[in-house]
């Protein structure tokens, strides 16, 4: 790592430091639970949407909930909501909601949920899904297998690009990023749908750059070996 990009580092990190003290200064918003679970859309919607980067503890059951709510809207908000209160606050009601089987409505907003904050720890949460009957539902759960890049995963993901939906196939290519997934990528660049040719261009910077950092890791851990034979 450069001494630029460690400084920058350090700003992203005072910085994001800075946001949570202020946002804890600053006073929440006014929403109620009553307002979560209004009768109109448009309620709802607003309501979650005053909470957007403002985590409130006591409504993060409701917001959950919420990502089941008959309105797509809704159910969409909610999610963004929960992105930005972070994978502390969101992961582990995310994994255990999935974990009660809800509808399918609800299952995909929360691996949608999942797959933007990824974490080895959602595998778990992830692979009932992957084999459900509801093709909708298999492309959020493998769109968030893909967004945890890890290698490991990458014959279960080229089995679902050769053999399920197209859906299914655009969702892993939308977050795919598995260090040696190149050879998928460029596979899917050359497919005859155009929007899996699109996000097959968008995902190999993305491999790359996960190439490079496991390269860098591999020989930063190579450096830190101990010589053989007292050497």
């Amino acid at each position: 790592m450069s001494d630029l990009d460690r400084w920058w580092g350090e700003a992203k990190n005072i910085w994001e430091n800075w946001r949570r003290q202020l946002a804890q200064l600053t006073p929440g918003p006014s929403v109620s639970a009553d307002q979560l679970r209004a009768a109109d859309a448009i309620t709802r919607w607003q309501a979650v949407r005053a909470l957007a980067n403002r985590p409130h503890p006591g409504l993060l059951p409701g917001l959950i909930q919420l990502c089941g709510d008959e309105d797509e809207m809704v159910r969409d908000a909610a999610v963004d909501a929960l992105v930005s209160w972070g994978p502390a606050i969101s992961l582990e009601p995310a994994r255990q909601a999935l974990a009660a089987s809800p509808a399918p409505r609800a299952v995909i907003a929360l691996l949608r949920l999942l797959a933007r904050l990824p974490d080895a720890a959602n595998r778990a949460a992830i692979v009932p899904w992957l084999q459900a009957e509801q093709a909708e539902v298999r492309a959020a759960a493998f769109m968030a297998l893909a967004a945890l890049c890890d290698d490991e995963d990458l014959p279960q993901l080229q089995a679902a690009l050769t053999e399920d939906d197209i859906r299914v196939q655009r969702a892993i290519l939308a977050t795919l990023c598995a260090p040696e997934a190149g050879p998928l990528a460029v596979q899917a660049a050359s497919a005859s749908d155009p929007i899996l040719r699109q996000r097959a261009s968008q995902a190999q910077p993305r491999i790359q750059r996960q190439l490079e950092a496991k390269r860098k890791a591999e020989t930063r851990a190579q450096k830190q070996q101990p010589p053989e034979n007292g050497e």
